[in-house]
């Protein structure tokens, strides 16, 4: 038997004796965290590096400060240096973090690469079967898609721990953090630049454009119908961009959906302004766009979370959360 099926959930794991809050379109909505819960913090993508380490410890002791006790489960190096260790120890971490039940969130170290090598050995059940909150952005894109929406259970698309402990841009940011998970308040509308008009509703689904490019024709890709598409990414030069823009034209993926927000790509005036060409000529005339919204790799980051039913108004430029992203925590 091989590491992939050593693990495998129950076919019927017991349900929680909380009575499990239910968003809009049906997804389970995670309890919200207390003061003594245990929270993970996992590495399913690339190396903690040395530069980033002062930040790891920086925002663990802000998640102390909260209240919160970050756990995490030891791995060997990898053989390839672009992963934090091998495929099996970091699945292992995985299914450690999502099945132990006092774990109540689990957050990612960092992005890189790596997260889509051990997807299809994340059991969907152990999620469904005790929602906890998932959190981080980036690589870890792949999981918030390809394991949270194939669980049919709200994740947060927000800062990974290596991003939180670098600072974020402004105080307010990391108040805002901990009142949605410790206090389940509903995210205020995010502000943005109008590139088409419109009013769309609908469930809030995305993240980083190459991750989310990557799971296109896979059974990890989610179901976009009349959804609200997130994107953005970093790093990547404006014929990429396109290609991956076309390629979702293409799938008929944009077709589907009921509104496009964008956040963070480079902030270049000619990228940004051949980027709105592109992003308009890929998309149907009907769907309203909000861009340069303060989410992704740039210098803010606010939580989005995924599932939850959500608002883009390309009148007002802005992107609203109309439900509530959790449950109330465990009492």
């Amino acid at each position: 038997m091989g590491w992939e099926q050593a693990f495998k959930a129950p076919e019927n794991p017991e349900e929680d004796s909380m009575e499990k809050a239910i968003t809009k379109a049906g997804l389970l909505k995670p309890p919200s965290l207390r003061a003594g819960d245990l929270v993970a913090f996992v590495s399913p993508s690339g190396p903690l590096r040395k530069k980033d380490r002062q930040s790891l410890e920086a925002s663990l002791e802000l998640l102390k400060s909260w209240g919160l006790e970050p756990v995490s489960r030891k791995m060997g190096r990898a053989a390839l240096p672009f992963l934090a260790a091998t495929d099996e120890e970091r699945f292992l971490q995985m299914k450690w973090a999502l099945s132990s039940p006092e774990i109540r969130a689990v957050f990612a170290v960092r992005g890189g690469y790596g997260a889509i090598r051990i997807l299809p050995s994340l059991e969907p059940n152990w999620l469904r079967g005790d929602p906890k909150i998932l959190m981080g952005f980036s690589d870890f894109t792949a999981v918030l898609l390809g394991l949270g929406l194939r669980a049919r259970v709200v994740g947060i698309h927000g800062p990974t721990l290596v991003s939180m402990g670098k600072g974020m841009a402004h105080q307010s940011d990391t108040s805002f953090l901990r009142e949605l998970l410790m206090e389940n308040k509903i995210p205020g509308p995010l502000e943005g630049e109008t590139w088409r008009g419109g009013v769309g509703e609908g469930t809030l689904i995305g993240g980083c454009l190459s991750l989310v490019t990557a799971l296109l024709g896979t059974r990890f890709f989610p179901d976009l119908r009349g959804a609200i598409l997130f994107l953005e990414d970093v790093n990547e030069p404006l014929y990429r961009v396109d290609r991956m823009l076309q390629q979702l034209r293409l799938s008929g993926v944009l077709e589907m959906i009921s509104g496009l927000a964008l956040g963070h790509f480079p902030e270049v005036p000619s990228f940004r302004r051949h980027l709105k060409e592109l992003v308009l000529e890929a998309t149907p005339h009907r769907i309203p766009i909000v861009a340069r919204l303060p989410f992704g790799h740039g210098e803010r980051n606010l939580p989005l979370p995924v599932g939850c039913w959500a608002r883009c108004d390309g009148k007002e430029g802005i992107l609203e959360i109309v439900e509530e992203p959790l449950a109330r925590g465990l009492g």
